[in-house]
């Protein structure tokens, strides 16, 4: 157990390593935008403060993805983003493709009763750019949510044996 406690968090350490190597995940970086009647480009935290789906960095209905293993994919993705809370149950979901690389994720909380840390469910599945497929499915780990979103690291073997590491934060559609 000490040990994979290691692993993940020099996982986490990596990952977020990886996506201050994105330029749209520096502070004060710009996004180019690409919606007809918004500037070429603004500072990134105005265009994650009210970006629509599908346009900006960041905004409401991306993902931040930092996978690690078993091969590197970092960066932002605008896409649709469900969560949902019913009862003490949230659920979020959403899909994604970066750098020819396509990620499908969802988040279970059983317990929840707000914006925190959980013990959650994690399942992911990455599609890499030469069509290789790797998934984990209802992989404990802790999640936090926000009222806007969240966060969460994993690290699991696939069903080949494969470890599939990494970070995902998503801010709700």
């Amino acid at each position: 157990m000490n040990s994979r406690n290691r692993v993940l968090g020099r996982s986490i350490l990596l990952a977020g390593g990886l996506l201050l190597l994105v330029p749209g995940c520096r502070a004060g970086a710009t996004a180019v935008s690409t919606a007809g009647s918004a500037p070429a480009n603004v500072p990134a935290s105005a265009a994650g403060s009210s970006a629509p789906v599908g346009a900006g960095t960041g905004g409401a209905g991306s993902l931040t993805l930092g996978i690690t293993s078993p091969i590197a994919v970092a960066g932002h993705v605008d896409t649709a983003v469900s969560c949902q809370i019913a009862g003490r149950r949230y659920a979020e979901s959403a899909t994604g493709s970066v750098g020819g690389s396509t990620v499908a994720e969802s988040v279970r909380v059983a317990s929840y009763t707000g914006p925190g840390s959980y013990s959650a469910l994690v399942t992911v599945s990455l599609v890499g750019p030469d069509a290789a497929r790797y998934a984990v499915d209802a992989v404990p780990a802790t999640v936090t949510i926000t009222s806007a979103g969240g966060s969460v690291s994993f690290s699991a073997s696939t069903s080949a044996g494969r470890t599939l590491a990494g970070s995902i934060s998503w801010a709700c559609s």
